[in-house]
């Protein structure tokens, strides 16, 4: 039987900036524990599966009552194409809609994805494909081309004039599985922009906000 939602959390053991960031202490297990812990206290998710690369990775959670896939490493090396492991993700779950859960945004906790839930099957076919976590920006950003929503006049010094610019958090991403299938990618052209807070939008991916996530749980 086709499931309604399954949340998916993709684990790859190799990282270039920290090693083996996703198992990392945190609070009384690690970042990758603590994800499975958190979507399986959510009852709008009828199954969480891992997917990793890395045995030992899986055996931290399979205890967990969860579905383990062991990823082919052609779809977790450095140089591997995401559209192929989405494509693969979802041949692998037996779901019409994917929720996917990065370990490394540990304080997007069971309430932050109930919520999410909730408002991705109101809004979802409403005029989005898809739902997205974010942080709303509204500051003077530039590239390295100048910058990217201000110019040079006093007339847009003030923030609150500032166009709006949103950071993908990566802490909660839903969407539709053959959607995803047909994008080859986990979320659309429309998606719904769930902002999240400050607290909400650490995604871990150095020294430094692996320690400010501690500091903050």
């Amino acid at each position: 039987k086709m499931k309604k939602l399954v949340a998916v959390v993709p684990a790859r053991s190799f990282d270039e900036v920290l090693k083996n960031k996703n198992i990392l202490s945190f609070g009384n297990s690690n970042l990758l524990v603590n994800k499975v812990k958190q979507l399986k206290k959510v009852d709008l998710i009828d199954e969480v599966l891992v997917s990793s690369d890395s045995k030992k990775y899986l055996d931290l959670v399979k205890s967990e009552d969860i579905i383990i896939d062991h990823r082919p490493i052609e779809f977790a090396a450095l140089d591997s194409n995401f559209g192929d492991f989405v494509e693969y993700i979802c041949s692998k779950v037996n779901a019409n809609h994917i929720l996917w859960a990065s370990p490394t945004s540990p304080l997007v906790n069971s309430d932050d994805f109930s919520s999410a839930i909730n408002k991705y099957f109101e809004i979802i076919n409403n005029g989005y494909d898809s739902l997205i976590s974010v942080n709303k920006i509204k500051r003077h950003m530039l590239d390295d081309n100048g910058p990217l929503n201000f110019r040079f006049k006093n007339s847009l010094r003030n923030n609150e004039k500032l166009p709006t610019l949103y950071e993908f958090t990566n802490g909660i991403v839903i969407a539709p599985r053959l959607s995803m299938i047909k994008w080859r990618y986990n979320w659309g052209f429309h998606p719904f922009k769930l902002e999240m807070n400050h607290i909400k939008i650490v995604d871990i991916c150095n020294e430094w906000e692996y320690k400010f996530a501690n500091f903050l749980k």
